[in-house]
């Protein structure tokens, strides 16, 4: 039987993908950009918990960490990019290049794509992990993981400071993996509460009850103040990442088994929500901006709003089922098949013996 998934965490990523889509699919929400700083805790907390348990279990092996990840997400990833590339001829603003393939676009530029900037960091994030777990955990011991890994989400602020200090911050500069990782760290440190000092875990709730107000109190400021200073804006990525930290461990203990129709209801759109996050994530602009173009003629008013908005999310739920489900299922298929293949770590050693 398939165990039952988290609410808490799911309603994370169903609020994190609500906020990228509205803020590229309505004006007015523009600011809500930064739900992508909220995946990025999230995505820190679970690949750092996948992560730190094969460690514990002794069944870690870079091609199996690695494989897992980019099997996931390189498939719809290239699905989308040919859309793009295909779509790209009939409606000229959806340009992609050989640098898309290696996750460059977010040093190199982009022509179009443009949240693909996210995904790079994502990326990098995967590529990183295991090779720096792999020089921290022999320089140190794990227990260290608790100081270390605060200190390294500061790296980001750091250079954003010593880049205004000694000249400016580069054009663009928070699509750049080394200035806007911090959340992603910090999700590996929650994860590393969560499995190697559950008591912490526990006492995280108090002072994540005040630091969950951070985000809110950031978004509000940032729309009442038309021009933020600079010093500000270096500094609000690493504030959204301490304050989604918060939410996410405030959510994480919340459980919700409705018995009534509609709050079911409620509750499947959040968990259908949260599976096809990626898929809306990967395509929602492309539909967006040609939807509008297929649809140029109508009156500007809330239907045409609509209009786009539902369309957009319910072709971007064609693609989860199209070609990330299915993706997901060969995953797991070819995945188990190899970890059947190998012997236990236990019969290892005593194969080795024999």
């Amino acid at each position: 039987m398939e165990r039952e998934r988290n609410f808490g965490l799911d309603l994370t990523r169903a609020l994190a993908i609500s906020m990228v889509y509205l803020s590229h699919g309505v004006t007015a929400f523009k600011s809500l950009g930064v739900g992508v700083d909220l995946f990025f805790l999230l995505s820190g907390f679970l690949i750092g918990r996948i992560y730190l348990r094969s460690q514990t279990k002794g069944t870690f092996t870079f091609f199996g960490f690695w494989s897992a990840r980019w099997f996931r997400t390189l498939p719809p990833y290239i699905a989308a990019l040919a859309l793009f590339a295909l779509a790209d001829p009939y409606f000229h603003n959806n340009a992609v290049h050989p640098r898309y393939l290696v996750f460059l676009q977010n040093y190199l530029g982009m022509d179009g794509f443009a949240p693909s900037w996210s995904l790079c960091v994502e990326e990098h994030f995967y590529l990183a992990l295991p090779l720096a777990g792999f020089f921290l955990l022999r320089l140190f011991n794990r227990r260290a993981l608790i100081w270390l890994l605060p200190v390294i989400a500061l790296a980001p602020q750091i250079l954003r400071t010593s880049a205004l200090l000694f000249g400016r911050l580069p054009d663009l500069w928070f699509w750049r993996t080394h200035l806007h990782c911090e959340g992603l760290v910090l999700g590996v440190w929650l994860a590393y509460v969560f499995v190697d000092r559950p008591a912490l875990w526990q006492k995280l709730r108090v002072p994540a009850i005040t630091l969950a107000i951070l985000p809110i109190a950031v978004l509000i400021y940032q729309n009442l103040t038309p021009a933020e200073p600079i010093g500000f804006s270096a500094a609000v990525f690493l504030i959204y990442a301490v304050g989604y930290a918060a939410w996410l461990r405030l959510l994480f203990d919340l459980r919700w088994s409705p018995t009534w129709f509609a709050p079911k209801l409620v509750k499947s759109a959040v968990h259908g929500l949260a599976m096809a996050s990626y898929s809306v994530y990967l395509v929602h602009v492309l539909l967006f901006t040609d939807i509008r173009v297929l649809i140029d003629s109508w009156a500007r008013g809330p239907v045409k709003s609509t209009t786009i908005l539902a369309s957009t999310l319910a072709l971007s739920v064609v693609f989860y089922f199209l070609i990330e489900r299915p993706t997901i299922s060969l995953r797991d298929r070819v995945l188990n098949r190899s970890n059947a293949a190998q012997p236990a770590p236990a019969l290892k050693k005593l194969a080795a013996n024999a």
